[in-house]
């Protein structure tokens, strides 16, 4: 397992700030946010792509995904979601996803993440917003292949695809597509009742990227510092180790409401303490 931390825990921090704290906390690898005031598409510009290179660089960090699951440029984060009622929504979350595909590709990172659908709107079913999200995801994913990005999706509280199984099925569907993977959360797994263990065993072989973090006693959707909930994070880390899993496991909690260094440093120390971290 590669360790790494995301940047969206500092969405009110400036790309730059954001590298730098988690640099200085002990990481050499980092997952970037595709939004403000980091990386949001529209924004971002080509010159701006030797200026990141060169940051990335002088600290020694590798990025090894870009989350686009949250845009809150576009919305209130979740929406605009994939299965909108509304085309003209839908049509933002789609470019916005292609356009973070490509942006990716440019700076050459592996891998773009995005949500489980969102909400299924009041007008549709289960069955029908499935479908709508799968044709959307055929609209995405030829350009994915063509710039060798993997999508990768993750099942989430609320959302069209909550479960492993759901997941599963989605994969299973689109298996003829080799640029789609799963970035498995086991907080998301753990919110929707099921063993985080389990899930990741039923989902392995399509997984690409993980998120790490903690979940609470009462089971909601949220993401708790290491060790600081009620999951036993030791226990998935170690079946995700038995499996052999050699890629990214990056620490993505909600916040960072405490000092910078000593959210990103308490993340290695606890790492260190139960045996994963490697200096």
């Amino acid at each position: 397992m590669e360790f790494a931390y995301s940047a969206a825990s500092f969405r009110l921090r400036s790309l730059r700030e954001a590298v730098n704290a988690i640099a200085e906390g002990g990481f050499r690898a980092v997952e970037l946010l595709a939004d403000r005031p980091h990386l949001f598409p529209q924004d971002f510009q080509a010159s701006r792509i030797d200026e990141l290179s060169q940051c990335l660089e002088d600290r020694k960090m590798k990025v090894v995904n870009l989350n686009a699951c949250s845009v809150s440029a576009l919305g209130d984060g979740v929406r605009p979601a994939w299965i909108e009622e509304d085309w003209k929504q839908r049509e933002l979350r789609i470019r916005y996803t292609l356009d973070s595909l490509r942006l990716a590709a440019a700076l050459g990172i592996p891998s773009v993440t995005t949500n489980g659908g969102g909400p299924i709107p009041e007008s549709m079913n289960e069955k029908e917003a499935w479908r709508l999200f799968v044709a959307n995801m055929h609209r995405v994913l030829p350009l994915a292949v063509k710039l060798k990005v993997r999508l990768l999706v993750q099942c989430e509280p609320e959302s069209l695809i909550r479960s492993s199984t759901q997941l599963k099925k989605l994969m299973e569907e689109l298996s003829d597509l080799d640029a789609l993977g799963v970035d498995f959360d086991p907080v998301h797994a753990w919110c929707e009742g099921e063993d985080p263990c389990e899930a990741f065993e039923r989902l392995r072989e399509h997984v690409v990227h993980i998120h790490l973090s903690d979940g609470g006693e009462d089971r909601k959707h949220r993401h708790l510092p290491l060790g600081e909930g009620a999951m036993d994070v030791v226990r998935f880390l170690r079946c995700v180790q038995e499996t052999g899993y050699s890629g990214a496991v990056t620490v993505h909690v909600s916040s960072a409401e405490r000092e910078a260094a000593e959210v990103v440093e308490a993340a290695v120390s606890y790492l260190r303490q139960w045996g994963f971290w490697r200096d």
